[in-house]
């Protein structure tokens, strides 16, 4: 790293450069309460391929500061910006920049007479005044209200002596890891700017094409309001980040990457599926764009699923033991089939690391493939108790622990499907070992439900009752003989066609599950029924069940 001075306005800036000299050239601007120092793990990532300029603002880390609160307007913010910008490159940059980075970046790539300057603008976490205050008249009061209870402390840092005070407690700073000449400083940044700015806005149009990350946990700015730039952009990507304020410190890798993807595309490289479906005003349904995987997706309510999900827009790769159906599946909507037995674990990391390589990261993973396995359980052999458990268990283990990690490191939230049954709570007694193996998955999903909810992914457990798939034809009725087997099956199989229970009615489901982000979900009235029942009396949904045969 290298430090060199910019003179602008009276206030001497310092400015640290990394990278190759010759690289496309980054410009990166922090917030507040902090210094230059917030980008150090951003720029540990960029400054590979890149020239990387960053700076602390006036005021703040060594940067001079000026003599009164009109030396923090954001025209003074900006001119400084501009000073260090012509300083760093004689070619357009592309500009990233936090909180009230942000805010001041924002005047700079709308001025007219800047024009030319910069190639592209990443905005993290801080919306433009003037945007917001137009969006305050328009937008509906109860997003107006929401986000004013985040801000709260604006008005706080109106008042004064006080902040300065707070400040000044140890624990505080420590928890914003500010100095407290940075905090007492930035506070004037508020002083000077955000009355003025909000009553009167001004029209900021811009034509730089501007990326902005839309933080699912940021406490101080909603997602809602980041659409107050809508209007004023000729072209805008807005990318959903599971990330609190200071993702640029807490997940650098995850923020540089998405630098770099903008810049990339923008330089005429293909854009990645989350940047393609992240353009603001293309209409589109909500699963549009989104790469989904589907396990037993030959038949039944994987085939269904498949061909639901294609039909909201999604690209769906196609998983089956039977490589055949898959790819029957695969030409209908259009997608990729893949040969796979959930139940060989290394198999499915082979897998994974295939799909991540040629299609990238799958927005929603549904472990759907299953046996069925009916009988007493003291007609159930081993043999039968470890086919079922390995696909009906370990193959949605395997397939949740191959394609889970790089759902969550992307950053970018997701949906898990697990196929479960009403089985999986209503005790059976012809059904012990399949129903274990669904009251098992179904617990999982209800698990990672809570344990994947701050990653932004949601975890659906479908729940169908009695639905007319292939499963019956193929099911092990446990202590019977070839022929009788057979008669069982055919009898199971025309009892589920006279139901008349389609899988696509199942498909409906879990794309409905999929939107809204259900956890449980029964599926066909003797499903819902059923949950209510057995959570109501188990006592009786035990009798009620008792008298049911061999049957699925």
């Amino acid at each position: 790293m290298g430090r060199r001075w910019v003179e602008s306005g009276g206030v001497r800036l310092a400015v640290y450069e990394d990278g190759p000299v010759d690289g496309v050239p980054v410009v990166l601007v922090h917030g507040y309460p902090d210094n230059a120092s917030v980008w150090d793990g951003v720029v540990a990532e960029l400054a590979g391929r890149f020239r990387v300029t960053r700076y602390d603002v006036r005021g703040a880390g060594e940067s001079g500061a000026p003599g009164g609160r009109d030396g923090y307007l954001i025209a003074r913010l900006v001119e400084d910006l501009v000073a260090v910008v012509r300083s760093a490159s004689d070619r357009p940059v592309h500009l990233v920049a936090h909180d009230w980075g942000s805010i001041q970046a924002w005047g700079a790539v709308s001025d007219p007479d800047l024009r030319g300057l910069f190639a592209s603008y990443t905005s993290v976490s801080g919306p433009d005044l003037d945007h917001v205050g137009a969006w305050m008249r328009s937008a509906p009061k109860g997003r107006v209200l929401r986000q004013l209870l985040h801000s709260w402390y604006i008005g706080a840092f109106q008042v004064p002596v006080i902040p300065e005070l707070v400040w000044r407690v140890p624990f505080l700073r420590r928890k914003f890891l500010a100095s407290y000449r940075d905090a007492r400083n930035g506070i004037e940044l508020y002083r000077a700017n955000m009355v003025g700015r909000l009553s009167q806005p001004g029209a900021r149009r811009t034509d730089v094409p501007v990326q902005q990350l839309a933080l699912a946990q940021d406490p101080f700015v909603t997602p809602s309001i980041l659409e107050a730039a809508d209007p004023w952009c000729e072209r805008l990507w807005r990318r959903p980040v599971v990330a609190g304020h200071w993702v640029v410190r807490e997940k650098p890798r995850l923020a540089a990457r998405m630098i770099v993807e903008f810049i990339e595309h923008l330089g005429g490289a293909a854009a990645s599926r989350e940047l393609g479906r992240a353009v603001v005003g293309e209409p589109r349904s909500e699963l549009a764009g989104r790469l989904a995987l589907v396990t037993g997706a030959g038949s039944g309510i994987g085939r269904a699923t498949a061909l639901a999900l294609a039909a909201e827009g999604s690209e769906v790769l196609c998983v089956d033991i039977d490589f055949d159906a898959a790819a029957r599946t695969a030409a209908d909507v259009s997608g990729s089939a893949f040969q796979l037995d959930v139940s060989d674990g290394a198999a499915t990391q082979r897998l994974a690391e295939h799909v991540l390589a040629e299609h990238g990261v799958p927005d929603l993973v549904m472990a759907n493939a299953g046996v069925a396995v009916a009988g007493p359980f003291l007609d159930t052999s081993v043999e039968d108790w470890q086919r079922v458990l390995d696909v009906n268990v370990w193959g949605v283990i395997h397939t949740l622990r191959a394609f889970l990690p790089p759902l969550v490191e992307r950053g970018e939230g997701g949906n898990v499907v697990i196929t479960a049954s009403g089985a999986g709570y209503l005790p059976l007694p012809s059904l012990s070992a399949y129903g274990t193996t669904k009251a098992a998955v179904l617990m999982l999903g209800q698990c990672l439900a809570g344990e994947l909810a701050s990653d932004g992914i949601a975890v659906s457990a479908i729940c169908p009752g009695f639905v007319h798939t292939n499963i019956t034809s193929a099911a092990r009725f446990a202590g019977t003989g070839a022929d009788e087997e057979r008669e069982l099956r055919a009898r199971a199989t025309e009892l589920y066609r006279r139901r008349g229970f389609g899988p696509e009615k199942v498909a409906t489901a879990v794309v409905a599950a999929v939107q809204s982000g259900r956890t449980v979900v029964p599926v066909t009235p003797e499903a819902k029924a059923g949950a209510v029942l057995n959570r109501i009396s188990p006592a009786v949904t035990r009798a009620i069940l008792r008298g049911v045969g061999r049957r699925i």
